[in-house]
């Protein structure tokens, strides 16, 4: 058998396409970028990456992170970038966040928090924090902190009104989690701008007191009538309800009157009892002047909506 030398070359041109394919599925999964320090991991040297650059196969975006193949990205890539630029650590945040979430608007400049202290850039303010586990996420493939991480962040710089509309959107689009802001605020009761949250989730859910007098008297109410014990705070297609009878079919509302009589509120309430009617759910909405008025017409409607099989 005649002796065939090694091809070198050859071998090279293996190495490197079999690069290029792994190049390119990450880029895929990530809107068309890619970090210098990613392609290490695969086994791509500086070198070669350089090289990839300078053939324009590689089109900078930032120190270390590049498009693939292609220079203009979509905002979704530009906060890939963005986040890439500070490491496998660092997440999407702040009005960033907020505008990935589709509950804010994008601000001028991309927003990302790392656990140690980073420059910013002229296109990226960098924040500092050791975020807690639920504090981060993924959407669309963007590692981004949660909707009430990003809430309380916001939180600090916000004025009342802005961080109301800021809540009432997230609630409004479905992503609003009262019980994960409660524990997110728990780990971080001294925080800027939590005064003032405090003070929009009041009004969002009444007072403490009001609240918890509401239910109070609501439980008292169906106990005394003699009625089944109904499930408390259960999320029901998707959304967290009150009070829920799943053998009636019936969910009951306990509104705090000075958040569910605004404008943005109404249309608000009105887009989850759609929700629940689409899957044959009733919705009761009962407010606390309602029980101190008139708490035997409360009960009347109880017994009226509920479902019989």
């Amino acid at each position: 058998m005649p002796f065939e030398p090694f091809d070198k070359s050859r071998e090279y041109r293996g190495k490197s396409q079999s690069h290029d394919r792994e190049i390119a599925a990450l880029a895929d999964r990530q809107h068309g970028v890619v970090a210098a320090w990613q392609l290490v991991a695969l086994g791509i040297s500086h070198d070669a990456v350089l090289r990839r650059a300078a053939a324009g196969r590689l089109h900078r975006i930032y120190h270390g992170v590049y498009a693939v193949g292609y220079s203009k990205l979509t905002p979704k890539g530009h906060r890939m970038a963005a986040v890439l630029a500070y490491g496998p650590e660092a997440v999407l945040s702040h009005q960033t966040a907020a505008a990935q979430w589709n509950i804010g608007q994008p601000s001028s400049k991309f927003h990302v928090t790392t656990p140690t202290s980073r420059r910013s850039r002229p296109s990226i303010r960098a924040h500092t924090a050791i975020l807690h586990p639920e504090d981060v996420t993924v959407r669309d493939g963007i590692p981004i902190t949660s909707v009430a991480r990003t809430i309380l962040d916001l939180a600090a710089t916000l004025h009342h009104d802005a961080l109301t509309r800021l809540i009432e959107e997230a609630d409004r689009k479905e992503r609003f989690d009262l019980k994960a802001l409660d524990r997110t605020i728990a780990r971080r009761p001294q925080a800027a701008g939590v005064r003032r949250l405090k003070a929009v989730l009041s009004a969002y859910r009444g007072t403490a007191d009001t609240r918890s007098k509401l239910e109070r008297d609501f439980r008292k109410l169906i106990a005394q009538a003699g009625l089944p014990e109904p499930q408390y705070n259960v999320v029901v297609a998707g959304l967290t309800v009150d009070v829920y009878w799943p053998e009636w079919k019936l969910v009951v509302e306990l509104d705090g009157e000075l958040y569910h009589n605004s404008p943005r509120a109404f249309e608000t309430d009105r887009i989850r009892d759609a929700t629940l009617q689409k899957i044959d759910v009733r919705v009761l909405r009962v407010t606390g002047k309602r029980m101190d008025d008139d708490p035997a017409a409360v009960l009347t409607d109880v017994l009226a909506l509920r479902r019989i099989s």
